[in-house]
C-alpha cells in the first residue's frame, strides 16, 4: 500500500486533528493523537481513542479481529489501543507496532504471550529461543511476565538484563517499570528452582558486599527474599545505603533494607538526616515506626523524601513526614517547602495546615497541580490563591494564569467575575470547576467563560459534570449557542402564573380561543385543542392583553 494510499484512506476516516504519517501531515479528528514524527502517537486512554479506531476499521474495511500487514502499516502507532483478540490474531508485525506504546495493559501483554508461544512468528517455538530473541523484541520484554521468562536459563536471563537494564536507565525508564520486570525474572527463577530442589534457608550464594552491590544486575542473583536477608548485613545497608536503594527495586526486598537500618540504629532510636536523605525507594515501605527514627529537620531531607520519582506516598504518611518536620522551631510550608512537597502531597495534608501557608508563600512557590485535593481543601487552598493574586471586578490574564492551578476551588462569585473578564478558559479547566459552581452558570455565562474556546464544549457533551449542566438547561437557550447541544429540559408550554382568555373571531361566546400567559418576557399559546404553540412575546403582546381583559370586563 502506498503512503499515498494510505494518507487517503485516513483522511477518509479523519478530518481535524494533525497526525503525521510516514512524514506527511494528516487530518485526523481524534483529539487523542497529537503531531509526531512517529504515526498517530497516542497521548490519551483507550477508551477515548477507540471510537476513532472503530472509524478506521469501517473505513478500511476490517470486519474480524485479524489485521494484515498493510492494516498494521496504516494503522501505526493506533495498534496501541487494541484489545487482545486483535493481538494474538493479526500478523506478527504488531509486535514492532507495540514497541512504540507508552505502555501496555495486562489483557496485551498476555495476548503477545500467546502470540509468540504460538510459533507463528519469526522466532519460532518457545524451545528453539535464545538471548538474541530477547534482544529482537526491542522494549516488549520490559512487560512480559514470569510465564514467557521461564522459557530462557537463568544464565541467558542474567546476561540480558546486564545489558537491557543500561537501556532503560538510559531512556529514563520508570523505577515501577524496571521494579515490575525484574519481579517477573526473578519469580521464573524460584519457579524454575522449586522443581529441582527446595529454596535455600541461608545464605547460600555469598555474604553482599560493596563489590556485590556495584554489579549492574544486583541483586539478581539474591532471586528470593529469603536469601536477600539471609546475606544482607546490618553494617553493610549502613555502610552502602544509597548504592543500594539505587539498585534495589521490589517493596519487599526494600522492606528487608530498612529492618537492617532499624536493627543499626536500635541503640539510640534515631536514624541520621544523611541516612534518610538517600533512603529514596525504600521510604515508600516505611510505617510510623520507622518515621519516628527518621531525623526531619532540613528541607534538604524534606526534598528527597518527597521525591516522586521513588513512587506514590500513602497521605497518612505524608501527614507523619511533613508534621514531624513543622515541629523543628522555624520550619513552616514556606514556598521552598511547597515546591518539594508538590501538589499531590500537599492534598495529603489536613486543613489545619494547610491554612498554614501564607499569601506570600503561595504567590513565589511554583504553580502546584492540586486535581486529587477535596473539595473543601480546594476551597480552602484558593481562598489563599485569590488573595496573593487579586484583582479588581474583573480579572486580568495574568491574575488568571496564576489562580488556574487552585480555581477548583473557586466560589461562585469568582467563576461569574471571570465569565466577564475575556479569558477564554479550555475546556479541562472548566470541567475541574466545583460541580456546584458550574450548576450555577447560565448559557450565557458559560459563552462568555469558555470564549474563543465554546465550541470544544461539543465534544465534552458526554462529559458527566458537563452532562448535569446540559440537563438542567433549557434546549431553546443550549440552542442559541449553535453547537448541536442536546439533552436539555423541553421548553415549557407556560411560563407564568396569571392565565388570559382571549375572544375568537366569532364573539365572546363563540367558544374557547387561545389561552396566552405573559410572564418574564416571553409568551406561550395554548390552542383549545391543548396544542401548545411557543412565539416570542414583546410589550405589545402585554399591551394588547390588557385591552383584552378591559373590554371582557366591560361587556361582562
Amino acid at each position: 500500500m502506498s503512503p499515498a494510499t494510505t494518507c487517503t484512506l485516513l483522511t477518509c476516516c479523519f478530518t481535524t486533528t494533525t497526525v503525521r504519517f510516514l512524514g506527511t501531515p494528516v487530518r485526523t479528528t481524534s483529539a487523542s493523537w497529537e503531531t509526531r514524527t512517529s504515526p498517530c502517537s497516542p497521548t490519551r486512554s483507550a477508551s477515548n481513542a477507540q471510537p476513532w479506531f472503530n472509524n478506521v476499521k469501517t473505513c478500511l474495511g476490517i470486519s474480524g479481529t485479524v489485521l494484515s500487514s498493510d492494516n498494521l502499516q496504516v494503522l501505526g502507532n493506533m495498534v496501541c489501543v487494541l484489545d487482545g483478540s486483535y493481538i494474538q490474531n493479526s500478523d506478527q508485525l504488531i509486535l514492532q507496532k507495540l514497541q512504540n506504546c507508552n505502555d501496555l495493559t495486562d489483557e496485551q501483554v498476555a495476548a503477545i504471550e500467546t502470540l509468540l508461544t504460538s510459533g507463528r512468528t519469526q522466532y519460532g517455538l518457545p524451545a528453539t529461543w535464545t538471548r538474541e530473541t530477547l534482544d529482537n523484541l526491542g522494549v516488549l520484554p520490559l512487560y512480559l511476565t514470569s510465564s514467557f521468562y521461564k522459557n530462557f536459563s537463568k544464565k541467558v536471563k542474567g546476561q540480558f538484563l546486564q545489558s537491557f537494564l543500561k537501556v532503560l536507565r538510559k531512556n529514563g525508564t520508570s523505577r515501577q517499570k524496571k521494579r515490575r520486570m525484574k519481579t517477573a525474572i526473578r519469580q521464573s527463577i524460584i519457579d524454575q528452582s522449586q522443581s529441582k530442589r527446595s529454596i535455600a534457608s541461608e545464605c547460600t550464594v555469598g555474604n553482599i558486599t560493596q563489590v556485590t552491590i556495584s554489579e549492574n544486575t544486583f541483586p539478581f542473583n539474591y532471586e528470593t527474599v529469603t536469601k536477600f536477608n539471609c546475606c544482607l548485613t546490618a553494617k553493610t545497608v549502613v555502610d552502602n545505603l544509597d548504592a543500594i536503594t539505587a539498585n534495589v527495586d521490589d517493596l519487599e526486598y526494600l522492606e528487608v533494607v530498612l529492618a537492617r537500618l532499624r536493627e543499626a540504629y536500635s541503640a539510640n532510636s534515631t536514624i541520621p538526616e544523611a541516612k534518610v536523605q538517600v533512603l529514596g525507594p525504600a521510604s515508600r515501605v516505611a510505617t510510623n515506626a520507622d518515621i519516628t527514627m527518621w531525623n526531619i529537620t532540613k528541607i534538604d531531607t524534606l526534598s528527597a523524601l518527597m521525591d516522586s520519582s521513588n513512587g506514590n506516598w500513602d497521605a497518612a504518611m505524608v501527614q507523619a513526614i511533613i508534621s514531624k518536620y513543622l515541629r523543628n522551631s522555624g520550619n513552616t510550608l514556606g514556598s521552598a517547602e511547597l515546591n518539594s512537597i508538590g501538589g499531590p502531597n500537599l492534598c495529603s495534608l489536613d486543613i489545619s495546615l494547610l491554612k498554614t501557608i501564607t499569601q506570600s508563600s503561595l504567590s513565589k512557590a511554583n504553580a502546584l497541580t492540586v486535581t486529587n485535593c477535596n473539595i473543601m481543601k480546594k476551597r480552602t487552598l484558593f481562598i489563599i490563591a485569590e488573595g496573593a493574586f487579586q484583582s479588581r471586578s474583573t480579572v486580568s490574564a495574568t491574575s488568571y494564569q496564576l489562580t488556574q492551578p487552585y480555581i477548583g476551588g473557586a466560589d461562585s462569585a469568582y467563576v461569574q467575575r471571570l465569565s466577564t473578564s475575556n479569558i477564554s478558559m479550555d475546556m479541562d479547566t472548566f470541567i475541574s470547576l466545583d460541580p456546584t459552581v458550574i450548576q450555577t452558570l447560565g448559557v450565557s455565562q458559560v459563552k462568555g467563560l469558555l470564549g474563543s474556546n465554546l465550541p470544544e464544549l461539543k465534544s465534552y457533551e458526554n462529559q458527566s459534570m458537563v452532562r448535569t449542566w446540559i440537563s438542567t438547561r433549557f434546549q431553546a437557550d443550549l440552542d442559541y449557542l449553535g453547537l448541536g447541544l442536546k439533552g436539555g429540559k423541553a421548553d415549557p408550554s407556560t411560563v407564568g402564573v396569571g392565565t388570559i382568555f382571549l375572544p375568537t373571531s366569532a364573539g365572546v361566546t363563540g367558544g374557547a380561543g387561545p389561552v396566552n400567559t405573559v410572564a418574564g418576557g416571553a409568551a406561550a399559546t395554548t390552542t383549545a385543542s391543548g396544542g401548545a404553540i411557543n412565539r416570542p412575546t414583546f410589550g405589545l403582546h402585554l399591551l394588547l392583553a390588557t385591552l383584552a381583559v378591559a373590554v371582557l370586563y366591560i361587556l361582562h
